[in-house]
């Protein structure tokens, strides 16, 4: 029989085990819980497509907000000619405010996933009245029921005048 000393650990403790707890232990990313408001009367199924179309539509801002301030910035040094120069003026104010809008466009669609996020979506930021599917279909960063953005178009026009 072999005899144990006070400086070797026991089986429990052995290195194996200790690094198991480790494994178990590791941060896990949970997913994302997504919902619409109550009254939105939408379906998961729906959800997931709006939320999937979402994204795409983001990737896609993205992309062409990055490519279009690329464009904008792009080497005008190289320009002598002041018709030249004032074409690249032209083209590099156009470009930039395209580029703010789909600043803007992004931000709403980060707004509309912040929603989904904590279960807001779906309704008018207005009236509280549910958005319908066809809507959300179209634009689903939308804030606003059709009659409630005519109200609020025809009020802005008021204001004009």
């Amino acid at each position: 029989m072999t005899k144990r000393t006070g400086s070797s650990p026991p089986p429990a403790a052995a290195p194996a085990r200790a690094a198991k707890p480790k494994k178990e232990a590791a941060p896990v990313k949970p997913a994302v819980q997504l919902s619409a408001h109550e009254d939105a009367g939408l379906t998961k199924a729906q959800i997931t497509k709006l939320h999937e179309r979402l994204l795409e539509e983001r990737d896609r801002v993205r992309q062409g907000l990055g490519q279009h301030m690329i464009d904008a910035t792009a080497g005008s040094d190289q320009l002598v000619d002041e018709l030249d120069i004032a074409q690249r003026n032209t083209e590099q104010a156009y470009l930039l405010r395209f580029a703010d809008k789909e600043r803007k466009l992004l931000l709403e669609i980060e707004h509309a996933l912040e929603k989904m996020r904590t279960g807001e979506y779906g309704v008018c930021e207005g009236t509280g009245e549910a958005i319908s599917y066809k809507r959300l279909e179209l634009r689903p960063w939308t804030r606003y029921s059709v009659a409630y953005k005519e109200q609020l178009e025809r009020e802005r026009a008021q204001h004009r005048r």
